[in-house]
Order: structure tokens, then sequence, then C-alpha cells
């Protein structure tokens, strides 16, 4: 969600455009009005509609292996639950330093992966380990994808270079800019800051919930979508490109202060991440925990500062236990989202109850004020 659960404009707007039908036989006038506003600061590219981002990802799959004869994958982050998406990779989410994070899932059952169709993780973001991977697996592999959220953990200039390097070496890449596209800024961290990747994946906020991903790049690229049979019988209903046109609608204009609500969401996220952490100090935890606005405000996660707790699982579930029973959901091991309905928090209630989940947490489980 980026503008709320059964928000009344959004509702409203949404109802104006179900008027038009729900199913067509083909991609539709409303397809091609919100591509035009999508893309309208990237001319010459055009999008390919799924469902979901693991489709869209697994279509980019495809449009490399077409380009390159190669079947290979070099991939950064979580890219999706599809069998060559996930197999033998690792707790993306967690930290670079973080001990959960190395230890690989997912190795039994999984097609996709091999010696004929190497999935090679890039783990530290390091340009050298990358060189490496790239070398070791020369001639097998045609496809990078890159989380955006990683983009967190390292710069935009380790990334124009990591690009660069897999262009130069004959792989095609993707950056999935599942959680980031239409939620941190229109268009997402690799338009922002230029970092020229091939095709481009957007998910999630997009819609307000309704299910849609988009597939972004070159015209002359997407034009093989058809040869390469990316679709499907649901890629074409209308629900949910009349919830993207919606979205649209609001996030275009002013919000609050804000010129729009992207602005409008980056400040919430970044406030909410702030109250989190004045919590963490009124109740003597800061040593241990605090927040962190990521990518500019539009998700958010805790930080665990203390070296023990960062690999204490059940620890840190016990905490979101605790956030749980004082009306508070985030995610673990993961960025969590917000959305303009945060606009209404009533942030003094807010922090009195995040400083309430953290006292009754170290009363749990005895974890040492500071």
């Amino acid at each position: 969600m980026i503008i709320g659960h059964s928000d009344d404009l959004f509702n409203e707007t949404l109802c104006g455009y179900l008027s038009n039908g729900v199913m067509m036989p083909g991609y539709t006038a409303f397809h091609q009005e919100y591509l035009e506003r999508l893309l309208g600061d990237r001319p010459g590219e055009r999008g390919a509609f799924f469902k979901t981002a693991s489709e869209a990802v697994t279509a980019a799959f495809r449009l490399a292996a077409m380009r390159t004869g190669r079947l290979g994958v070099v991939r950064s982050g979580y890219i999706g639950w599809h069998d060559a998406q996930i197999a033998n990779s690792l707790k993306w989410h967690e930290p670079l330093h973080s001990p959960l994070r190395e230890k690989l899932r997912y190795t039994d059952a999984m097609r996709g992966i091999g010696e004929s169709e190497p999935v090679a993780n890039w783990v530290d973001l390091r340009l050298e380990s990358l060189a490496e991977l790239l070398e070791r697996h020369r001639g097998r592999l045609g496809c990078f994808v890159f989380d955006a959220y990683l983009a967190s953990f390292t710069t935009p200039e380790v990334l124009r270079q990591a690009v660069a390097m897999c262009r130069d070496a004959g792989l095609l890449t993707v950056f999935d800019e599942t959680k980031t596209g239409g939620r941190i800024s229109p268009l997402g961290y690799d338009h922002d800051n230029g970092l020229g990747s091939d095709l481009v994946v957007i998910g999630k906020a997009l819609a307000n919930g309704a299910p849609l991903s988009l597939l972004v790049g070159e015209a002359e690229l997407l034009a093989h979508a058809e040869r390469a049979r990316l679709s499907g019988t649901f890629s074409k209903e209308m629900i949910a490109v009349y919830a993207a046109l919606a979205t649209r609608d609001i996030l275009e204009k002013p919000a609050g202060d804000a010129p729009d609500g992207w602005t409008e969401i980056g400040r919430i996220g970044t406030e909410v991440a702030a109250v989190f952490s004045a919590a963490a100090e009124d109740a003597g935890v800061s040593s241990l925990v605090g927040a962190r606005p990521v990518l500019g405000g539009g998700m958010f996660e805790l930080v665990y500062h203390d070296e023990g707790l960062l690999g204490d699982k059940e620890r840190r579930e016990a905490l979101l236990a605790a956030f749980a029973a004082a009306g508070i959901l985030l995610l673990e091991g993961h960025p969590s989202f917000v959305c303009l309905a945060h606009r209404e928090i009533d942030w003094s209630a807010f922090r009195d109850r995040a400083r309430l989940a953290f006292e009754q947490w170290t009363a749990s489980t005895g974890a040492d004020r500071d």
C-alpha cells in the first residue's frame, strides 16, 4: 500500500475507472496512458505488464537468454520466488555484517541452476568480488539482476560501475525496483541515479495493493516480448491498471506541504524511523536497537547496534512480537513500508507505544538497558 487501506479518495477515483470494464481481449488505451505517464522521462522505452514482479524478473531472464544465448545469472538481493531467483540464496535483507545473512537457503528441489545454468550470488557488493564472479563463469552468464533495496548498503557510483562491468562482459543488466519503483520516486533508484540498466522491474507500490508489475526497457529489447511469450491471461485485466492510474492521479498532486505524494512518503518514513529511535532512547535501549529511513524514507527498518542481538533471531522476533502487542506491525529481516495514510498518526501516542514495546521486550528477554 502506498496511499492507504480503503482510502476514500482512492476508492472514489478507482470506481470512476471501473465503469469502463474489467477484462478486454488485448491491451487498451488505459494501459498506454499509464505507460505514457510512467515513462514520460524515458522517451523511447516501453513496458510489459505482469501481475507479480517474480513474473517480470523471469521475463527479464528469458529476454537476456534470447539476446546473449547464455542461461547463467548473477544476482544480488531478493529478486523473486521462482526457482532460479531464490535457489541457493542468502537472507538478503540482513545487514552485510549480520551472521544470519550468510547461510544458503532453498538448496533442494529447484530447477534452473547448475553447471549449464549457473546462478552466482554477489554477496559483499565489492567490485572486486563481482569481477571474480564474471571471470569464474565467463561465457555462461547472460543476466545481472540487482535488488534496489541493497543500494542502501552501497553507493550509486559502485552500482554504475557494476552495471558497466556486466555490460562489458556481455550480460543484460536488470535493476529490480519491486520495493522502490513508484515508492521512493515515480521511477525509482536506477532512473534517479542514472545507472543505465537495460531493464527495470517496478512493482508493489504502483497500484496501491492491486497486483501489477512492469518490465521497462528500450523498445528494441521489449519488442522481443511477443516472440518470447511474455504475457499471461490476466496480464491484460483492467482492475490493476485502473488502480495504478488512480494511484498516480493522487501521488502526482501536492500532499500537505510536499510538492507530490512521493516526497510526502519520504518525509513520513523518515519521521517514523526517528520516532522508533527516540522511543528506544526513552526506554534505555538505544545502544541495542534503533531505526533508519531507507533510500529517502519510502521505507524504513530496524537497526541492531549490538553484535549479539544482530545474530540472535529469537530475541529479534521477540521484539517484533512486543511491537505487535502494542499495535505496531513491522517486518523482521526486511524493510517496512509507509503510506500516505500514516500522516494521520498521533506521533506522541506512537512514541509511547513504541517505548512501551521496548520496555516489555527488555523485561521479557532480560536485554540490558543503556
